[in-house]
């Protein structure tokens, strides 16, 4: 029975799930190999994609590289795109790594491990068991867990006088992709991916330039699914809440769910609860 549930969610998950080297890939100046770092690897990718002035994309050269080594955007790769590969040697940039094309199991996985970015591992787990559970809870299909935050943003409040340097090298770091101005010193940074805004809030405030750094939360949730990691197996809490979600639902239907490392599922506890006028 496992082995057939497993079969059906490998089935769907291929179906639904578009392959992740297919997604768009963060990378910063510099970055010819995107591996985070701007070293001789890059010059190395730089080198088998140079073919000069309007020489187009030669061949031997990855054509994901051609592009980061384009930093003129011409169509070829010159001396003019290495002089400015020269002025980055030596930068780091964090490491996004893949885009994840499931953004509930991603940001379950950041808020189990902590981390910035959801670990492969996590991710892939989180995503396998949640696919087994809808198989034998159909109910739970429509049951998403709701991000608490907008994913690739967080909100800053700079401090009126303080030098930016470090502020904005952190932004380059993190690959801010947008700085939008609220008002007074509050902004909005988009990030080019998906990040765990609580874990990157102290980062920045750690910085004399920062005064709060926090995400940029979401309200008005009903569907919020909790993970654990236990002895063997993970246990899912997941809360169905309807009626008024505003500042907290009236009406909750919860389970308690867990998955081992075999693909089995265990209901372990189910209950209704919430204001007299909740239907069941």
């Amino acid at each position: 029975m496992v082995r057939l549930l497993q079969a059906v969610v490998a089935i769907s998950l291929a179906a639904t799930v578009a392959p992740l080297a297919a997604q768009p890939q963060c990378y910063g100046a510099g970055d010819v190999n995107a591996d985070g770092i701007v070293d001789s690897g890059d010059l190395a990718a730089f080198s088998a994609c140079m073919a000069g002035p309007d020489g187009g994309l030669p061949a031997g050269c990855d054509p994901d590289a051609f592009g980061r080594a384009d930093r003129d955007d011409d169509g070829d790769v010159d001396l003019r795109d290495l002089a400015g590969l020269a002025r980055e040697v030596g930068r780091t940039y964090f490491g996004y790594g893949a885009h994840r094309e499931n953004l509930e199991a991603e940001m379950l996985a950041m808020a189990l491990t902590g981390q910035l970015r959801a670990p492969d591992a996590q991710y892939a787990r989180i995503l396998q068991n949640l696919a087994l559970i809808r198989v034998l809870y159909p109910g739970l299909v429509d049951v998403i867990d709701d991000p608490d935050y907008v994913p690739n943003k967080l909100m800053v409040k700079l401090v009126a006088g303080q030098p930016l340097d470090e502020y904005q090298a952190l932004n380059a770091c993190y690959l801010v992709t947008n700085e939008h101005h609220l008002f007074g010193d509050w902004w909005v940074l988009t990030f080019c991916d998906n990040l765990n805004a609580v874990a990157l809030g102290p980062v920045y405030t750690a910085l004399a330039a920062v005064q709060y750094a926090d995400p940029d939360y979401y309200i008005g949730m009903d569907d919020q699914i909790t993970v654990q990691v236990l002895p063997s197996r993970y246990r899912y809490s997941i809360d169905d809440g309807f009626w008024d979600c505003f500042d907290g639902c009236d009406c909750h239907r919860y389970w308690v769910i867990d998955v081992d490392a075999f693909g089995a599922v265990t209901l372990v506890s189910y209950q209704e609860y919430g204001m007299p006028w909740c239907e069941f």
